[in-house]
């Protein structure tokens, strides 16, 4: 009864003993188990760092030269995400700027600005912005109309406060439907809490997925299949799980820094059912480790396999219904999206992390992530046990 048991945590301590010498070994593989991707997440929260877009550029064509023209530049200048750039004496010289990418928008104060605004009649203040950068026009579209609607509404309350309405009644009068705006759950618009949570777990299932292919992969390779196997007892299940073994580690620990950074250093804390941010995560890692066993099973060579793992992880991100909504892609595109691991654990994170969602609100979510990393998992074992011993599947490149 126990010799069974004592063969296979022997195969267990092989196996394990043998990969990681390679990785040892191997400069390059411990590399991208360990600095490569810690560095591009790194930089990853670099580039977002500052949160909110600031002294985004601008052009002004001021044809009024009025006071009330520049009272509107000096507020447009200082508002914090606007930078006036240029004052251009045409549209053409406008155009030329936002062509070189100088400037993203053009405010044009039209000529007799303040002897109509004077006289009571409506006057047109025109905002041209680059369609082109909708992540930039944005704020600055929200800034510009802020500026404009402050000035005009001063303006109309102290005309009304002239013919003799009181202040409180002049206000009453100006605006007798109001709407409240409130931002749920990024209060502060910040790119950096919006885009490096959803980016960082984008980045690390590329790296997830390209060290199961390879780890496997270099077995194809080299033609060592059978001493693999052979290490590992002849048991295919503990020559998979402790090929998969080191960068499950390496990728839990990144995964648990990521948490603890975020919620912890950068203050974003997990304010309702954290255990299924950490859970969601740990599955990521399974069902991306799962999905690399799947690719290389299908294809039998590191070269078809790495080109797959990248074809599959690196567009990830854009059909995760993060930047467009899942709802409104076509068919064809929304099953992409409803296949891809990614796109089920930022679904959760969005839901748990930054909405607060109660914890039964991700369990679908959850089991999805649970059911690709048995479905990608066992089919790959699967393929790799008909096919891997085969000489023909040895020595691909």
């Amino acid at each position: 009864m126990l010799e069974p048991t004592s063969e296979t945590a022997a195969g267990w301590r092989a196996a394990l003993a043998r990969e990681s010498r390679w990785l040892r070994a191997s400069p390059w593989d411990m590399a991208m188990l360990t600095l490569i991707p810690w560095a591009v997440c790194a930089l990853v929260v670099w580039i977002f760092s500052v949160g909110v877009p600031r002294d985004l550029p601008i052009v002004v064509i001021d044809q009024d030269q009025s006071a009330l023209s520049r009272q509107m530049d000096r507020f447009l200048q200082a508002s914090p995400g606007i930078s006036v750039v240029a004052h251009a004496a045409s549209w053409e010289e406008a155009l030329s700027l936002l062509r070189q990418r100088q400037a993203f928008g053009v405010v044009i104060f039209p000529a007799q600005l303040q002897t109509q605004v004077l006289g009571g009649r409506a006057a047109t203040v025109q905002w041209f912005y680059n369609g082109q950068f909708q992540s930039h026009v944005g704020g600055l579209s929200r800034d510009v109309r802020a500026v404009v609607s402050t000035l005009s509404v001063g303006i109309e309350l102290s005309a009304r406060e002239k013919r003799g309405a009181a202040p409180v009644l002049a206000k009453a009068q100006f605006e007798p439907i109001r709407m409240k705006l409130v931002t749920l759950f990024n209060e502060s618009a910040s790119y950096e809490f919006f885009l490096t949570l959803a980016l960082l777990p984008a980045v690390m299932q590329i790296f997830i997925t390209l060290a199961a292919v390879t780890a496997i992969g270099r077995e194809l390779k080299a033609g060592s299949v059978p001493e693999w196997l052979a290490t590992a007892g002849g048991r295919w299940h503990v020559a998979l799980a402790t090929k998969l073994a080191w960068p499950a580690l390496a990728f839990g620990v990144m995964a648990l820094a990521f948490v603890l950074v975020m919620a912890g250093v950068r203050g974003w804390a997990i304010t309702d059912a954290p255990f299924m941010v950490l859970v969601g995560l740990g599955l990521l890692v399974a069902a991306q480790l799962a999905l690399g066993v799947f690719l290389i099973g299908v294809t039998l060579a590191l070269r078809n396999g790495l080109s797959a793992a990248g074809f599959i992880t690196a567009p990830a991100f854009a059909f995760a219904g993060q930047g467009f909504p899942l709802q409104s892609m076509p068919v064809l595109a929304r099953a992409w999206a409803e296949v891809l691991p990614l796109t089920h654990y930022l679904q959760l994170q969005s839901r748990h992390w930054v909405a607060g969602a109660p914890a039964r609100y991700g369990v679908p979510d959850l089991l999805t992530l649970a059911a690709m990393t048995l479905g990608f998992g066992l089919l790959g074992a699967w393929l790799l046990r008909r096919r891997a011993l085969a000489p023909s599947a040895w020595g691909r490149s």
